[in-house]
Order: structure tokens, then sequence, then C-alpha cells
């Protein structure tokens, strides 16, 4: 195909980035700037643009309003658009993103002291850390409450056999399976009726009264014997037993293993073990989310915070609601978003591709709920709002289009989630101003009943547990609902006197639309907090009117300088559940450490293996006591 010479006009260049770009530098050399919505940029040739001829080159300043320190910081997912096929997207592919030349080019500002890492600065900081000898390795991770060495091994095989009781039948044929990639062939298991066979034993402890507490004991006489008073202590010694095995024996499968003999004692400290996976901005399918409840499960952890819903997709499918994940989970290029969403996160301008696109059907997500089950894992759905649901808005814009088209407006306006007189002007941290669902409308609060109803339903097909429906709550920006007739209208019903207000009868609301369906509202923590005025000044506190609601709060911001570095405390000091999840130690999608090379982001901090494993909430008073291995 010939090059042609890009002309004057009649195109379009959209982009990714999520900072604040200046009009004015872009203007000066023939380019008009538009924010479509999130991080998607367009830029289109004005007046002052001649056209480019092929080899040509032109320069544009880009200038932002915030830092540009890293690759992961550049504009990405360029794509060409021309004004007579306005559908069509075309993938610019061939990018390059030149590294910065100057030193004050990677500084955040001029008090930014971190200095960027370097091969010298990354030696020197491990070149005081020790190894340890393998003999003092512990064989048993995560760490347990106590090991004590016992001497010789005992050999496993193929022909191992797992004798169990009839209440832990599902781990013991869970590992009978694993088996087979370890030895080639899957264990037997045995219900005796007698005395259990010598080889791998569980059994039923009526001294423990933790359901996640076990015994494991390893011995050359007696073979391997797992106790606990209820399935998922079961599970958990098998998970350390499994640790046990050579690292080399998942690669390849061996004929046998000896395993050194030793007794573990193990319950957590922590009730709520979990990982939070963000599939709304970008899909993973279910294959990947299968292969992280395996290495969950290997970590001893419980809960899978599953973030299924944002302003960037819709990943559950909803019986009745079809436009959830037809129009919410897909992304490209659209001007009107009717049929799908449009890109984000330089997710490209065809729709159906990974990871812009994708859901789960109900049956894959009651897959998944049934793996996580089988693994002692609770998966806790997320419904993202009153704010970033863009893709639920959109959605139900879509169906109250369609149901409008067929002449059947009151099932049009049964789920809609936006006053359609509202001229509320807002803006959110992600550059969203139609992202907040109407909280004053009773279509909102059914479209909330409705799918939570459908949650639950799938969660009882699956035999999966459901104690709470996180209901986000973080990041709804001023001026939402200042404008809009049905919350003025509520308002005045109510005696309601500011905007504000509105949000604690909405999270009333929440509470009551939960407990009676035998949930309790899980939240980030902003659904604990009262907007209050100290000194002057309007400042954040925990609210007093949820404490005894049960309510579960999620604290996540930490950041440095912001002033709610003690906020977790804070939170559990006035009387909530608070759930640990701080930006400092925990957010594995920061960046590494400062290096232009380095994936991430870094606004809430730098975050490697050493800050996620020295992440201490508390400590015991009494530690108990050494034994061979033992450990606080």
């Amino acid at each position: 195909m010939p090059v042609r010479k890009l002309p004057a006009t009649g195109w379009a260049l959209y982009f990714h980035l999520d900072r604040a770009i200046q009009a004015e530098p872009l203007r000066a050399g023939g380019m008009d700037l538009e924010q479509m919505g999130g991080d998607w940029r367009r830029l289109k040739p004005n007046a002052g643009f001649p056209g480019l001829a092929p080899g040509a080159r032109l320069e544009l300043d880009l200038v932002t309003e915030d830092w540009l320190i890293h690759r992961t910081d550049a504009p990405k997912g360029f794509y060409l658009v021309f004004d007579a096929d306005p559908g069509k997207g075309h993938n610019i592919l061939n990018t390059t993103i030149v590294p910065p030349t100057r030193p004050d080019q990677l500084k955040r500002s001029t008090d930014d002291r971190l200095a960027f890492v370097t091969p010298e600065s990354v030696f020197l900081q491990n070149e005081t850390t020790p190894d340890i000898p393998a003999a003092d390795l512990r064989p048993v991770f995560p760490t347990p409450v106590a090991i004590t060495p016992l001497p010789g091994s005992f050999q496993v095989d193929r022909h191992t056999i797992i004798s169990t009781t009839v209440e832990f039948e599902k781990e013991a044929r869970l590992l009978a399976t694993q088996w087979r990639a370890l030895f080639g062939a899957e264990a037997m298991v045995e219900i005796p009726r007698g005395s259990h066979l010598k080889g791998i034993s569980l059994r039923k402890s009526t001294a423990m009264t933790h359901p996640e507490q076990y015994n494991l004991t390893v011995s050359a006489d007696k073979g391997i014997i797992i106790e606990a008073a209820d399935g998922a202590g079961i599970f958990y010694g098998i998970q350390s037993l499994k640790t046990l095995l050579p690292p080399d024996l998942w690669k390849q499968p061996a004929e046998s293993v000896q395993i050194p003999c030793l007794e573990v004692r193990d319950e957590p400290r922590f009730a709520y073990r979990g990982l939070h996976v963000d599939v709304a901005r970008n899909f993973q399918t279910k294959a990947e989310i299968l292969k992280l409840l395996d290495v969950m499960a290997l970590y001893k952890l419980n809960k899978l915070h599953f973030h299924f819903s944002d302003d960037e997709g819709w990943r559950i499918e909803i019986a009745g609601l079809p436009e959830l994940t037809a129009v919410g989970g897909n992304r490209g290029h659209t001007l009107t978003e009717k049929a799908f969403l449009h890109p984000s996160y330089g997710s490209g301008p065809d729709a159906g591709q990974l990871y812009g696109s994708g859901y789960y059907n109900r049956q894959e997500f009651i897959e998944i709920l049934r793996y996580a089950a089988a693994r002692h894992i609770e998966v806790i759905p997320e419904i993202e709002l009153p704010g970033h649901a863009r893709a639920a808005i959109k959605a139900m814009d879509a169906r109250y289009e369609r149901l409008l088209a067929e002449n059947k407006p009151d099932e049009a306006r049964q789920y809609l989630l936006r006053d359609l007189e509202d001229q509320s002007e807002y803006r959110s941290v992600q550059g969203y101003n139609d992202n907040v669902v109407c909280v004053c409308q009773p279509s909102t609060i059914a479209f909330i009943e409705k799918v939570s109803d459908e949650l639950a339903a799938m969660y009882r097909e699956a035999g999966a547990r459901l104690t709470t429906i996180h209901l986000g709550g973080d990041e709804v920006p001023g001026g939402t609902w200042e404008k809009s007739p049905a919350c003025h209208a509520l308002m005045q019903k109510n005696n309601l006197k500011e905007t504000a207000e509105l949000w604690y009868y909405f999270w009333h609301k929440m509470q009551g639309l939960l407990s009676r369906r035998g949930l309790l509202v899980s939240g980030w923590e902003e659904i604990g907090m009262r907007k209050t005025k100290l000194d002057g000044e309007v400042t954040y506190l925990p609210n007093p009117d949820f404490v005894d609601d049960n309510f579960h709060v999620y604290v996540w911001n930490n950041v440095l300088g912001w002033g709610a570095e003690d906020l977790a405390y804070r939170m559990a000091n006035a009387g909530y559940q608070v759930v640990l999840g701080p930006v400092s130690n925990l957010y594995f999608d920061m960046a590494y450490q400062k290096d232009f090379d380095e994936p991430g982001y870094y606004w809430g901090a730098y975050t490697d293996v050493d800050k996620a494993f020295s992440f201490a909430p508390s400590t015991i008073t009494k530690p108990p006591k050494k034994t061979g291995w033992a450990t606080k």
C-alpha cells in the first residue's frame, strides 16, 4: 500500500494518558486537545496544521500537570480515526519511548530526594543481606506457630494411600488429584472403618476449637498425620505438607521423595488473609483466576476480593441484564458507547480484545466460586458504588434506550442508574464526569437489589459461602447530586439539609438492603467516615453512625504526607471492623522501585518484596515456647 500524506484535516489521533495535559503547547503545534473521559484523549488538527508528508517530522510539546518519570507514564494506545470512516480505529504500533536525558526530568518535584536505582545501589542494598544456610530455612511456609524437627524421613510415592474420615473426604480427594502432577498417578483415597493406614492420614481433632487450626506430624513409623477440627484446618495442613516436597517436583514428576520428619502446630493470627484482584480495568481469563486461587491456597490466603466492576468494565454476567456484559464488558473505539465502552489504559480501538474486553458468563463464575470454595477461599464480590460506576451506568443507559425503542417505558426506567435531568458538574480523580449513580431514585436501589440477588443465587448454586458484598464507596467527587431534581425531591421528603447528607442516607439504605439478605456491608474506608469542619477546615473523621452496623472498612490510604497515616488505627479504635490494605506496603500495582523501565504506578509508594513481607500490623505479646524452629 503506498504511503500517503497525512492531510491537514479529516482525521484524529486518539491515545491514553492519566495526567492532566496543558492544551496551549499542543495548540501552538497545530493540534487541538480534547479530554474524552478518564485517560482517553484526542488530538485533532486545527487551522495551523498544514499536513504531514511521508517521512516528514512533527514535534509536539506535551506538558502535563504532574510528573512523568517512568516508562509507564508515557502516552500509550495510539490509533488514528479518519472522518471518512469514523467507526474504524487504525492502531499505531511502532512507537518508541525515549528515556529522559536530564537529571531534573527524573524528579517529581524540586524536593524529590529519592534517587533512581542503579546496579551499584542495588548491589550495595543487598550486600549486607546474609545468606541463610539451607539447613536453617523454614521447611514450611508461611512460617507456622511452631515447628519441631524429628529424626528420620518418610517416603511418599504414587502408591501412597490417603486415609480420611467422611468429613474430610473433599480435601482428601483434592489432594489425590494433585498427586498426579507430582508422581504421575492419582493417589488412592480410603475411608477406613478401623485404624488409619500408614500413609497420609486426615483425622478429626476434638481438642482444637479454631476451624483453621491444624497439627501436622511426619514420622518414620506412623507416616503423615494431619489433625484438625474442620476441613479448613485439614486443608491448610495439606498445604504445609506440599511445601515440604522438593520444589523440582512441581516441574518434573518423580517416582518417590523423602519428607523430613517433624511436627507442625499452626493457626492463623488474622481471620482475614486476603488478596484483591481488579479484573474491571484489565480483564483476566478464568484460567488465570483459577491459577491465582491455587497460589492463594498454598499461601493459606482465605479471601479473594473480586473487583469485577468499575468505570472501565463490568465482568460478571447478571441474568436479565444482558447489557452489563455486552456493553460494560467490552471496550473499543466508539463515540456513543451504545454498543460498548470507549478504550481505557491503552486497550485499543478493537472491541472484544484482551485485556480491555471480556467477562465471566454465569457458569464460568460459578466454576470460579466452586474452585475457590474447594480451597477454603471466600470470594468477596465488589459492586463499585456510588462512584466508579460508569460501566454499569452506560450499560443501563443502553438498556433504557433499547426498551424505549420497544415501547416499554416503565421497564426501561426499572434499573436506570442516573437522573436524566441531573445537571450536576463534577470530575472524578480518574477524570470522569459521568461515573456516579443517582442514590435518590428507586431504580438505583432496584438495580443493587437485582445484582445482589443474582450474585447470591450463583453462590447458592456453587455451594459457596457469601457473607458480604463489598460496595465500594471510594472517591465520589464534590459536586455530585447538587443539581439533581430527584435528589432535591428526596432531600425535601426526608428533611435533609445538605447534599452531603445523601451519603449517609445511601449507606443506611445499603445496610438495610444487605442485612435483609443476611449479609453485612463492606466498603472502602470512606463508608465509615464523616465530613466534618474542624478549626474551620473540612476534615474526615470516623463516623459513629455505622459502628454498630458491623461495617467492614478496607483502609488503603496511608500515603506519607496526606494526613491519614494512622487512619486504620483511628477507624479500629472507633469500633469499626478494619481490613488493612495500605498502599505503602501492599499495593502490588505500585512500581517496585524508582527506575525508568520499572512498570507500575508510584503515587502512593514504591513497593518491593521487602515492604510487603516486612509489614507487621501487630505483634504477639506472649510468643509461643521455642521448640526447634518455633517462631513468633
